[in-house]
């Protein structure tokens, strides 16, 4: 696995975002994917979408892939806790999105788990993109700076709520647009999870039965044991 790693750091910012992309290597990991409709499930957190099982031997093509990755975050690749991994596809429509599903939003407050999204579909399901927050600057959701940003967030979503529910796809009235990647078939974007990112979704989602047809997606979280340090 040689492919280069591309960083999508934004210029005023020390967040590190990196991007592999796997091409045609990835194929088989959409095949592999279900389109029998009770193999999905609804996922834990609020993703706009239902989640499927990867097959076990995704795992270790995705240890193989942050082997290469961790180093730019600089984590210790022969320290890591827990490696978790799903097939995401996109369904609600917009008219259906709660608040929290209409901007970006942070997977975990633990700056040692990085997250990877690795795209099955292309650009016409939109991409990622990496937001800070305008009333505080944030970008990185931390333990330290967790309650002051949700107080904030509250009450700015309290004086929006009679707006009509859409997915993000640029900028937002309250989050600022910091970098995009947009979908490449076999990328993988990879992040610390604590940071501000959404899918930006390039309208409404297909009604087509094949759900591997849609925006399908794996997403992985690998928790590392030592703590992250940037030069």
């Amino acid at each position: 696995m040689d492919q280069e790693i591309k960083k999508l750091t934004p210029i005023d910012s020390e967040v590190p975002i990196y991007c592999m992309s796997t091409g045609e290597e990835s194929l088989k990991w959409k095949k592999l994917a279900s389109n029998y409709k009770p193999d999905w499930v609804q996922p834990i957190n609020s993703y706009p979408g239902v989640w499927a099982r990867v097959p076990d031997s995704y795992y270790d093509f995705i240890r193989q892939v942050m082997a290469k990755m961790a180093p730019f975050f600089a984590m210790d690749v022969n320290d890591v806790k827990r490696v978790s991994a799903n097939y995401a596809v996109v369904t609600k429509s917009q008219a259906e999105l709660g608040p929290y599903q209409t901007i970006p939003h942070f997977d975990n407050l633990n700056p040692n788990q990085i997250a990877l999204v690795h795209y099955l579909c292309d650009n016409q399901f939109g991409g990622t993109g990496f937001y800070k927050h305008r009333a505080t600057g944030y970008e990185e959701i931390t333990v330290d700076n967790h309650e002051h940003y949700r107080d904030i967030l509250d009450n700015e979503l309290d004086e929006q709520s009679h707006s009509q529910p859409e997915y993000i796809r640029s900028n937002h009235p309250l989050f600022h647009r910091t970098q995009y990647l947009e979908a490449q078939f076999g990328d993988i974007v990879a992040f610390p999870s604590n940071i501000l990112h959404s899918a930006c979704i390039a309208g409404e989602p297909p009604a087509d039965k094949m759900l591997t047809e849609g925006r399908l997606t794996i997403t992985s979280f690998i928790v590392f044991g030592k703590q992250s340090t940037r030069a």
